[in-house]
């Protein structure tokens, strides 16, 4: 990709909301872990792994609310108040490629803007 259609991707993110960037960049996130995923021959299919780390999240919402964590499966390998911490923590605890996401509390509505 050319630096010149980056630039105007990022300018274009100027004009959305705190909410809307963070489903953005949840996004972003979602597809460089597939793509990571990939390289490392894993199933991009493995439904039991989503499972698992979507009642992770039910289950420990409120707990990490506000905070980024890092899952491996349904295991808490990270976590922090941005997604670099979480990132790091799992890289120190031997877990190169975790699933790294924002916890909203239950409470917390996001808009995509649709």
């Amino acid at each position: 990709m050319s630096v010149e259609v980056l630039d105007s991707i990022k300018k274009q993110t100027t004009v959305l909301t705190k909410q809307e960037k963070f489903v953005l960049a949840n996004y972003l996130l979602e597809q460089a872990e597939e793509r990571a995923e990939a390289k490392n021959g894993k199933n991009l299919d493995d439904d039991d792994a989503k499972r698992r780390q979507l009642e992770w999240m039910k289950n420990n919402r409120e707990k990490y609310a506000g905070q980024y964590v890092a899952l491996d499966g349904d295991r808490l390998v990270g976590h922090g108040a941005t997604i670099r911490e979480a990132n790091e923590q799992a890289k120190q605890n031997g877990v190169e490629s975790a699933f790294l996401v924002r916890v909203f509390s239950e409470e917390t509505i996001i808009s995509a803007g649709l």
